[in-house]
C-alpha cells in the first residue's frame, strides 16, 4: 500500500482528477506502467481493505475504496471516468454498483454522483440491472436537515426564507443601514414593511453598497504629480520609488480605481510598466478580480488594445508572471476585454491571449471563460477596464480569423466545453462559413472542433456538413471525412 501513497497525495492535490492531471504522477515498482495507471488503480480500489484478516476477506467484505476519505473517493471515481474506455467494464460496474446500491448515508453525494457517472458511461446493453437512478436523485432537491429544523422553529420573514424575524432584526430592534443584518448591508426593514411606514421611503433605503469616496483636492494633486514622475522615470530604482508612492496613494484614497484612472500609468515606457506589474499590489474589493485585475487593466490591457505588432518581451514576461499568480484577474481584465474589443482580435493580440491561456490558466478557468463568453448573459460579459477604454470594448464578439485561431488553440489543449458552448459554436460556424470560406484558420478550427467535440455535435452533423460544403480550402475534404465516418 505504501507505494501508492504518492499517487493518492497527487490525487488529493489535483484540482481536476482527469487523465492529463495524472500524466506526471509518480510510479513505483508495483504500480502499473504509464499507459494504464487507471487499470491498476481500479484493481487496488476493489481489493479487500488491508486492515481485515485474510480469513475474513469474502466477496462481500469491505474493499479499500470504502475506507478512503469521501473527497478521495470522489477524485478516484472522477479519474476512472476519464479513462473508462480503457478499463474492464465488469470491474467498473462492480465498483460503481456497490456505491450506488449502498444504503443512504454510507457514501457522500459526490461519490454517488461519480459512481452514477461511471454507470451512465457504459453501453445500454451492459447496464446494471436493479440499480436505478431514482435512489441517487432522491433527496437532491430536498432542503438540508438543518434548514428544515430551522423552518420548524422560526417565524419566517418570507414563506420561502426560514429565518426568524426577530433574530434577523436584531432581537426586535430595527437594524440600521450600517447594522449587521446579514444581508450585505441592506436592512430587513426593506423587505418587511410596517403599516405605518411609507413604501417609497422603504424602497429609498434599499440602496447599492456605498461607492468609493471621491478623490479630495490633495489626492488629485498628488496623483498628477505621480503621473509626471512615472513619465519621467529613467531607471528601475526611480520606477520603484514611483510605484511605492502610487501604491500609498491608492491605499490612502480608498479609491484605487479613480487614482489609476487619473494617473494613467499605461503611458509609461516598457521598463516602468514591468516594474508596475511586478511591484504594484492593490486591494480593491469593489472590482471583479480584485486588486490584481486593477493592475492588469491599468498597466497591461491598454498596451494590448492598440497592439499591432508582437508584444514587448520585457512587458509580456512580467504580465505572464502576474497572470499565473492571479488567473481569475487575468480572465476579467485581459481575456474578456480583449476578446470583446470592438475592432476584433488581430494576430499579435491572439498570440498574447494564446500564451496566457496555455501558460496561466487551468482548464476549468478556460471552460468557464468560453461558457460565459458564448452562453452567458450579457451582464456576465462585462469586462474590467479603465473608463478611458470603455469605448474600445463592447459586449458582443466580432468574429475574425484570429478569434477562430484562439478557439483552435483552446480546443487543442483538450479543454472540455459545455454543451451550450458547443451549440453556440455550431451556430457561429453555420453563420460564418460563407464569410470565411477560404480561411485556413477557420477551416483549422472547424476540423479541430469536429475532432474534439464529435460526441457533443454529432446530432447536428447535417448542419456542420452544410457549413463545410461552403468552405473551399485543402482541409475541406478532411473535415467531410470526419463528419462522415465509415459505418
Amino acid at each position: 500500500m505504501e507505494q501508492w501513497l504518492p499517487l493518492f497525495d497527487h490525487l488529493l492535490a489535483c484540482p481536476a482528477a482527469n487523465a492529463a492531471a495524472f500524466a506526471s504522477s509518480p510510479s513505483s515498482g508495483d504500480c502499473p506502467s504509464e499507459p494504464a495507471p487507471a487499470a491498476a488503480l481500479l484493481l487496488l480500489l476493489l481489493s479487500p481493505a488491508p486492515t481485515l484478516p485474510a480469513s475474513d476477506r469474502t466477496a462481500d467484505t469491505t474493499i479499500l475504496f470504502q475506507i478512503l476519505p469521501p473527497f478521495l473517493q470522489s477524485q478516484a471515481l472522477s479519474f476512472l471516468a476519464s479513462s473508462a474506455g480503457l478499463l474492464d467494464r465488469c470491474l467498473i460496474r462492480s465498483l460503481a454498483a456497490r456505491v450506488v446500491s449502498a444504503p443512504p448515508g454510507r457514501y457522500g453525494f459526490w461519490a454517488r454522483r461519480g459512481a452514477r457517472h461511471l454507470l451512465d458511461g457504459l453501453p445500454e446493453e451492459e447496464g446494471v440491472p436493479g440499480v436505478a437512478s431514482d435512489g441517487f436523485c432522491e433527496g437532491f432537491h430536498e432542503l438540508p436537515t438543518w434548514l428544515k429544523e430551522a423552518a420548524e422553529r422560526a417565524h419566517p420573514v418570507l414563506p420561502w426564507l426560514p429565518v426568524d424575524c426577530r433574530s434577523a432584526m436584531g432581537g426586535g430592534t430595527r437594524a440600521g443601514r450600517g447594522g449587521a443584518d446579514g444581508l450585505g448591508g441592506i436592512g430587513l426593514e426593506t423587505l418587511v414593511l410596517d403599516q405605518d411606514v411609507d413604501v417609497e421611503m422603504r424602497e429609498a433605503e434599499c440602496v447599492l453598497p456605498p461607492r468609493a469616496p471621491p478623490l479630495g483636492d490633495s489626492v488629485v494633486q498628488r496623483a498628477l504629480a505621480v503621473q509626471k514622475e512615472i513619465a519621467a522615470a529613467e531607471s528601475v530604482l526611480a520606477a520603484q520609488r514611483v510605484v511605492k508612492d502610487l501604491q500609498d496613494l491608492c491605499v490612502e484614497s480608498r479609491n484605487a480605481a479613480a487614482v489609476l484612472s487619473l494617473v494613467q500609468p499605461w503611458g509609461a515606457d516598457d521598463d516602468t510598466l514591468r516594474v508596475l506589474l511586478s511591484s504594484l499590489v492593490l486591494q480593491e474589493d469593489g472590482v471583479h478580480g480584485g486588486g490584481p485585475a486593477l493592475v492588469l487593466c491599468s498597466v497591461f490591457l491598454p498596451q494590448l488594445l492598440e497592439l499591432q505588432r508582437p508584444a514587448s518581451s520585457v512587458l509580456l514576461s512580467a504580465a505572464l508572471d502576474l497572470c499565473k499568480r492571479h488567473p481569475a484577474a487575468a480572465l476579467e481584465a485581459v481575456l474578456f476585454p480583449l476578446v470583446l474589443r470592438k475592432g476584433g482580435l488581430n494576430v499579435p493580440q491572439c498570440d498574447v491571449l494564446t500564451r496566457i491561456v496555455k501558460e496561466c490558466m487551468h482548464p476549468l478557468h478556460v471552460t468557464a471563460f468560453c461558457h460565459r463568453l458564448l452562453s452567458g448573459e450579457e451582464q456576465e460579459r462585462k469586462p474590467v477596464c479603465m473608463p478611458q477604454h470603455h469605448e474600445n470594448v463592447g459586449t458582443h464578439l466580432v468574429w475574425t480569423e484570429s478569434l477562430f485561431a484562439l478557439f483552435y488553440s483552446i480546443l487543442s489543449q483538450d479543454i472540455c466545453l459545455t454543451p451550450s458552448t458547443v451549440d453556440e459554436l455550431i451556430c457561429v460556424i453555420d453563420e460564418r462559413a460563407s464569410e470565411f470560406s477560404r480561411s485556413l484558420k477557420f477551416s483549422n478550427f472547424l476540423l479541430c472542433f469536429v475532432s474534439k467535440c464529435w460526441c457533443e455535435c454529432k446530432d447536428q452533423r447535417v448542419l456542420l456538413e452544410r457549413a463545410t460544403e461552403r468552405t473551399n480550402t485543402f482541409l475541406t475534404k478532411a473535415i467531410m471525412v470526419k463528419l462522415r465516418p465509415a459505418s
